[in-house]
Parts: structure tokens; sequence; C-alpha cells
């Protein structure tokens, strides 16, 4: 599995710098890895990915959610494909709270019993944004500034202490990433110079 994983490590690294211009790499305290992608048509696209060699890959049919800072939480769902088979039940929600006098969210709690299933099949626009997303077993792509993505986004990026990414892998294990902003701020705001 390891030797797995090194080799798709490389091969992503090669096949999106085909792809961009300039990338930008953050390493997580638990291993995992977060590149930020300058595309050749100006674009700018994260990848979020599992390379702590624990984890085996992303739950197929669970949440990964992003968080800058204290803004609302981004659930990056699933690109919709026309005649693709209908996924799992979710089973894993995490809880999020709003701090009215201060436009912040606070994450709570992981969940694993069966919840309502309007929220799970898109009815927490409150608690979420929403954004699309390509997924792999290790790897999530998601627009930071692109006509797909939420347009805050890439402000939230380049002034954010932190981002968060929470997870399930396929072991169902419900985990977290943190990835420190701080001494990037300087390189994410080169990438779009």
């Amino acid at each position: 599995m390891m030797r797995f994983k090194i080799i798709m490590i490389i091969w992503l690294s090669c096949s999106l710098s085909v792809q961009a211009s300039e990338s930008i790499t953050i390493s997580s305290e638990t291993g995992d890895t977060l590149m930020i992608h300058r595309l050749k048509d100006g674009e700018l696209w994260g990848s979020f990915m599992i390379t702590d060699h624990v984890a085996d890959s992303f739950a197929e049919n669970e949440l990964i959610v992003m968080q800058i800072d204290q803004h609302q939480p981004i659930k990056l769902d699933h690109q919709k494909l026309c005649g693709s088979p209908a996924r799992e039940t979710q089973k894993v929600s995490y809880s999020f709270q709003s701090e009215p006098d201060q436009e912040q969210w606070q994450f709570s709690s992981v969940a694993t019993s069966q919840l309502d299933i309007l929220k799970l099949t898109g009815w927490d626009k409150e608690t979420y944004q929403h954004m699309k997303s390509d997924r792999r077993p290790e790897v999530v792509d998601f627009p930071i500034q692109s006509p797909i993505a939420i347009e805050s986004l890439w402000q939230q990026f380049i002034q954010a202490e932190q981002v968060v990414f929470r997870y399930t892998t396929d072991a169902a294990e419900s985990r977290q990433a943190l990835f420190k902003l701080n001494n990037q701020r300087k390189q994410l705001i080169n990438l779009v110079q």
C-alpha cells in the first residue's frame, strides 16, 4: 500500500505540473498534504491529499468538509455525473454551531448515526456552503478562484490563519487535517500575480 501511495503522489505531481504553472505545497502535522495550483488559464485550484500512510483513502460516501478559520464550513460535494450509480447513504455528519454576534462557525461534534435524510441530501445550506469537487480515493481537487468556486473563497485563503479538512476514511475513522497558512501568505498572494 505504501508503494502505491508513493507512486500515486509522484503521478499526481507530474500530471498537475502539466496543467499548473505554479504550485504551493503545505503539509499538516498529521502528514496530509494541501497543494494550491495556479493553472495555465489563470484559475486557482486546491488539492487535498491523504499522504500519511495511516489512512487508506477517503470513504466514498462520506463528507469532506473544508473550513477556513471560523468562516462557514464548505461541503466539498461529489461532482455528479449522468449515469453514475447512486452512492451509499451517508453515515457521518459534522456539527457546526454559529456564533451569531461574531459570524463565526465553531466545530462541535461528529455523529455516526443515521440523521435526518433531508440534511444528508443537500438541505443543509444553513450550515454548509456547497462546492463541487473532483474526488478520487486519496485526493480531492476543489476550485479556489474560478467560475465554479465560491466567490469569497480566494479572499478567505489569503487572509486566513489556517484551513481545516474534516473527513472519514474507508476504515470508518473520522479525521481532520489542519494546515497553517501564516507562513504561506506571501506565496499565496504571488500565485495571482
